[in-house]
């Protein structure tokens, strides 16, 4: 998964802290407006399946779709320490490309290959803004911090994920000759390894057809403390984990895409329709919040809106809300994801819409100037541009999708 493709995604997600801004409250009115009349510019104004059939995955991206499913329960690590508030951008696992955190990527991938890696994902949180760099044994650009780095990948069996699980380790030890084998007392079964004078500790754990592996930080080489977070880190993650059914090789290639059209229903002027992590895109509330800034301000105001889905499509958010009234009220109390500075004028003659200004320390290459929300029975949409009419036209193109969606 490449940065780029994330960024517009990661921008609408940059954690806000106090939100406000200028509303159109709808009217009760004997029919819906006309959306003819809507100043939608050059964008679109029906969803992709308005005239087609709707899109169907082929082989190669089923994968893609598995891994969002399996999102939703990694564990970031702001659930695990509250203080682990800063994210990184998730990194989907698939047998071709796996994350530094896991160790050296040409001595594993042989190993994932040879199992049958089905998917996977990565989540990293640290409690400073910081970086691992990965070149050898892994290393901090901000020392004297905390990280966790979490990667769960699904194999076709409890005996390939434990076969992979035990070369994954033996793997990275054999490349790491300066490293120690750690014991983790509260499980026996985790593979885990040390370097005596650095701060880090990784380790892998089959767990059914599973391996979750760790890559933990402390502020200094420290041993105990290493163990406890790892520990804590697994205490979290396993009863989660269990939470969801496991797939079977030939489950992966049916899952269902989009059944309720949610993603058709969010301005797509690209007209992405291939799945992919961040981009094109289905989440529940963990897997969304795992690509904001600031995880726990992510939360609080993802929570707030009181949504049980979300979609992401080239750019757009779009949440699915129990009824109209819930959809309203992320309008009324402007429950945008990004930070706020002022309020900003709402789009000319679209119900239920509200607008905002960023603040300036967030105008650069990740970040758009605006942000609008509009409410259309039970869905809310956020768009964002750096410029008023260009943000106002999608807003009023997102309201005229909504209605002329199935």
């Amino acid at each position: 998964m490449r940065r780029a493709f994330l960024i517009p995604f990661a921008a609408l997600l940059a954690a806000g802290l106090t939100a406000c801004g200028s509303t159109m409250p709808g009217t009760v009115e004997p029919a819906e407006i006309d959306i003819r009349t809507l100043d939608t510019g050059s964008y679109p104004t029906e969803p992709l399946n308005a005239h087609d059939d709707d899109y169907q995955p082929d082989f190669i991206t089923m994968p893609h779709i598995a891994a969002m499913r399996l999102s939703d329960y990694v564990v970031p690590a702001y659930e695990i320490d509250p203080k682990l508030k800063y994210g990184q951008l998730p990194f989907e696992i698939t047998r071709g490309s796996l994350p530094s955190e896991l160790g050296i990527e040409p001595d594993l991938k042989p190993i994932a290959a040879r199992h049958k890696l089905l998917f996977g994902f990565r989540t990293t949180g640290f409690d400073q803004k910081t970086s691992i760099i990965p070149s050898g044994w892994p290393a901090k650009t901000r020392q004297n911090t905390t990280t966790i780095s979490t990667m769960v990948m699904q194999f076709p069996d409890v005996e390939r994920a434990t076969a992979a699980a035990s070369e994954f380790h033996d793997a990275d030890f054999a490349a790491n000759r300066d490293n120690q084998r750690v014991p983790l007392p509260k499980y026996p079964a985790a593979r885990a390894q040390w370097r005596p004078d650095a701060p880090f500790l990784r380790s892998a754990l089959a767990h059914g057809p599973y391996v979750v592996a760790l890559l933990v930080s402390s502020n200094g080489p420290d041993l105990p403390a290493l163990t406890a977070l790892a520990e804590k880190t697994y205490d979290v993650q396993l009863p989660v984990l269990d939470q969801l059914k496991p797939l079977t090789e030939e489950e992966t290639y049916q899952l269902p895409w989009d059944p309720d059209h949610l993603l058709s229903r969010a301005l797509n002027p690209s007209k992405f329709e291939r799945p992919a992590i961040g981009t094109q895109a289905l989440y529940n509330l963990r897997g969304i919040v795992q690509y904001a800034d600031d995880l726990s301000v992510a939360k609080q105001r993802f929570s707030a809106m009181n949504a049980d889905r979300f979609a992401v499509s080239d750019g757009t958010i779009v949440a699915r809300t129990p009824d109209a009234a819930a959809a309203k009220k992320i309008v009324a109390e402007r429950l945008t994801p990004a930070p706020v500075a002022q309020d900003a004028a709402a789009p000319p003659n679209v119900p239920d819409s509200a607008c905002v200004e960023h603040r300036q320390e967030a105008f650069n290459f990740e970040m758009k100037r605006f942000t609008c929300v509009v409410a259309y029975r039970q869905y809310a949409g956020f768009v964002t541009g750096n410029q008023l009419l260009d943000v106002h036209q999608r807003a009023a193109a997102q309201y005229a999708i909504f209605a002329n969606s199935r």
